[in-house]
């Protein structure tokens, strides 16, 4: 089973930025639920630009804190979105994708309890 985030990149990010990791996770934590919202309502209204956006941000956020396969399932839906091609996979990709964040969501949460 692969973890959701790498902790040798958040022990990385601690011994560069110290305490304001914690602050940076928080954000993180803060905004993914409504970049979610964002991506699940443009799947259903077929709106490829919303998708796009919002998949590319969280790609780009959860790499930058070390999650592992989330970056990778949001680059498959932007890319999806970028060749207007929403219809069909798309839904079962976001289904996957929200799984994915819940799992970095819960690891982070607890990274931040122990922190």
């Amino acid at each position: 089973m692969i973890p959701a985030v790498d902790t040798d990149t958040l022990e990385m990010l601690k011994e560069v930025i110290g305490d304001d990791l914690i602050e940076i996770l928080q954000v993180y934590l803060n905004t993914t639920p409504g970049i979610l919202t964002n991506i699940k309502q443009g799947i259903a209204q077929n709106k490829a630009a919303v998708v796009q956006l919002n998949t590319h941000t969280l790609k780009g956020s959860s790499a930058n804190i070390g999650a592992i396969l989330l970056p990778t399932l949001s680059a498959q839906l932007e890319k999806m979105a970028e060749t207007d091609t929403l219809a069909g996979q798309a839904d079962s990709l976001y289904i996957d994708l929200n799984q994915e964040a819940h799992k970095v969501s819960q690891f982070l949460t607890s990274y931040i309890q122990q922190f």
